[in-house]
């Protein structure tokens, strides 16, 4: 499949003509030697380097860059060798100068940087053909070793970006793969949009998160570590818009955008529609078979228990009763509608009416109706025909602020708790930040909590730590986390700073 490269220049074209952009003759020495007369000139020679002493090797040409080499990715171990013979080569070789490259020249120019452990920072410019340019730190020289520029190549090509897409025909609630090695840095975000066909101009939403149109929808976002990515994940029939809303991705012809921060890369698919009515929550596509949705007489139907597992619901089922009891506080026991002769379903004590309303009984589960009991418990509920899905968008159930009124740090400490739920539900860095002190963190970036949502905080216990900080162990209901847990219980520490209480540490 053909991909469509964000950059102006690439290594086919250097190679191609035999020697590396950035040959201007006399113009360029002339202007070097206008611009450089005032520079010292270092006296002392460069000292050689060990490949265990490298920790980072990137080549770049304009504004394309070359996959980075790591020192503690193994794979990059016998590359690393060869560049490290490379530059002591040319180290040993290197003269004293004031020479450099400026203006286009420079930009041009092919560059090798490469980075060692104790923050030296080595720099290679191929002036032309024969000649390279370094510097190391302030110092800065000459050597002439056109072996040395042709095995640069050799060895950094070999590295090349690339990516690559399992299927250029996705149906919504396929599976999809992506792998590439086309990020720029250690590890970060890489980001999946799909965009219809029209100009295009980025655009930075107030979460931080780079769109490449206001068309584009995000449909998944990854984490990726040194420089090499390769996920699944599931179609989905809705993505985000840049004002955080969802919006159906109907069937037909977009641009599928792989945007790791440093390059973005797209090319054309066609999304088909699902092969079964499908459910996305908070724009997520459920694929656990646990919450399969299935359809009768029109009306879509959960599985009851996985439903409430999910959001940290109270559930109980009377036989005897014939009643689906769900609540969010912990007193379903209690309630006893009495004996009834059709089913019926309750909600915090409250009997749900109407002839959609009722549960059903397939195969030994109990269903829920949808869309009764999203309303009754104030979720939003959407369904596209167009998409053969249903959205389903919910708020978590956060602490009660007003129990803790007259306890000044315990309110502090519950409201941080749920603008934290909220900003991390979100993805919204910007929100997240503002809660935390100074260099605080949240135990876990985005990129690796992958697609979890916190669906309600279940409960909360307060201790006073030294310092006058306060610790709260604060029990979690989770969706989507990708390693499974339904829950978890993080220990979060609040402090004071300058006067204002702040979230300092996550377990």
């Amino acid at each position: 499949m053909k991909m469509k490269r964000f950059y102006m220049f690439g290594l086919a074209a250097l190679l191609a003509v035999g020697v590396p952009a950035g040959t201007a003759g006399t113009a360029r020495a002339a202007a070097a030697k206008n611009d450089t007369a005032a520079l010292p000139v270092s006296s002392a020679q460069p000292a050689a380097i060990q490949a265990a002493a490298v920790q980072r090797v990137q080549m770049g040409q304009a504004d394309q860059l070359w996959v980075p080499l790591f020192g503690s990715r193994v794979a990059d171990q016998g590359s690393i060798e060869k560049t490290t013979a490379v530059v002591n080569r040319l180290l040993k070789n290197a003269k004293p100068s004031t020479e450099q490259l400026v203006g286009e020249d420079a930009f041009f120019a092919t560059s090798v940087d490469v980075m060692l452990t104790d923050g030296t920072d080595i720099n290679f410019q191929f002036k032309d053909s024969q000649y390279v340019l370094i510097q190391v730190g302030e110092d800065k020289y000459i050597a002439q070793d056109a072996t040395a520029i042709k095995e640069f190549y050799a060895l950094l090509a070999a590295v090349s970006p690339q990516t690559d897409v399992s299927t250029h025909k996705p149906a919504i609630g396929q599976t999809v793969r992506i792998s590439g090695s086309d990020a720029g840095n250690y590890e970060g975000t890489v980001r999946i949009f799909v965009e219809t066909s029209g100009s295009s101009g980025g655009y930075r939403t107030a979460k931080g998160v780079d769109y490449p149109s206001k068309r584009a929808l995000l449909v998944y976002t990854a984490h990726y570590s040194e420089a090499r990515y390769d996920f699944q994940f599931t179609m989905p029939a809705y993505g985000e818009a840049i004002d955080g809303t969802f919006k159906p991705i109907t069937p037909g012809t977009y641009d599928l955008y792989i945007d790791t921060g440093w390059r973005r890369s797209s090319r054309s698919v066609t999304v088909a529609p699902p092969a079964a009515p499908t459910l996305a929550i908070n724009g997520v596509a459920v694929n656990d078979p646990a919450l399969a949705p299935i359809v009768l007489n029109g009306v879509m139907l959960l599985p009851m228990r996985a439903l409430a597992e999910s959001f940290g619901w109270y559930v109980r089922w009377d036989g005897a009763d014939k009643a689906a009891f769900v609540s969010t506080q912990p007193d379903t026991q209690g309630f006893n509608p009495g004996r009834g002769a059709a089913l019926s379903l309750w909600v915090n004590s409250k009997q749900l009416t109407g002839a959609n309303a009722k549960p059903v009984i397939v195969n030994g589960r109990v269903y829920l109706p949808m869309r009764a009991t999203a309303e009754a418990f104030g979720f939003q509920l959407t369904w596209t025909p167009s998409v053969r899905s249903a959205l389903l968008v919910f708020k978590p159930q956060l602490l009660d602020e007003g129990a803790y009124a007259g306890e000044a740090k315990k309110l502090a400490a519950t409201k941080l708790l749920n603008s934290y739920v909220n900003a991390m539900n979100g993805r919204d860095a910007a929100a997240l930040g503002q809660l935390f002190v100074k260099n605080g963190t949240p135990a876990q970036s985005f990129e690796i909590i992958g697609q979890l949502l916190i669906t309600s905080v279940r409960s909360v216990t307060f201790e006073d730590r030294p310092g006058g900080a306060l610790l709260v162990y604060v029990t979690f209901s989770y969706l989507f986390d990708p390693y499974g847990n339904k829950s978890g219980t993080p220990g979060i520490v609040f402090m004071q700073e300058n006067g204002a209480w702040k979230i300092s540490d996550v377990d």
